[in-house]
């Protein structure tokens, strides 16, 4: 059964979606710390826990949210891909500088995924 949109899933969605990247990122860091390890295996992990974060983190909203919510944990995805990107307003590091078109693909891809997530858990719960 599909219910009208609700902020307060979205809001919830996007806590979640931080949540789990700061524990799979935890997680990651403490199995990577004290390794001689490439930079670029390192923005591959770091490119891995976010990508797993969005789709656990649809994955949970599905399963956890009543009725069916498939749009609330997509545009949360997107809309934590932008807070990402502020980081960059704060910090003068250029390689992550906050251009429109990197967080339209950013939130395309977390939109995509967590919706995948999100659709995943609803078929796991029946809705």
């Amino acid at each position: 059964m599909s219910r009208p949109f609700s902020r307060s899933w979205l809001i919830a969605s996007i806590v979640i979606f931080v949540a789990i990247e700061l524990l799979v990122g935890g997680w990651a860091a403490q199995m990577l710390s004290g390794r001689q390890i490439s930079h670029m295996l390192s923005l591959r992990v770091e490119l891995f826990m976010s990508l797993l974060s969005f789709g656990v983190g649809g994955f949970i909203v599905g399963l956890i949210s009543p009725g069916k919510r498939l749009l609330e944990p997509a545009i949360g995805a997107a809309i934590s891909v932008v807070f990402t990107f502020l980081i960059s307003v704060f910090t003068p590091i250029t390689f992550i500088a906050a251009a429109p078109g990197r967080m339209l693909i950013g939130g395309g891809i977390a939109f995509v995924i967590a919706l995948f997530g999100a659709h995943l858990g609803e078929k796991l719960t029946g809705n």
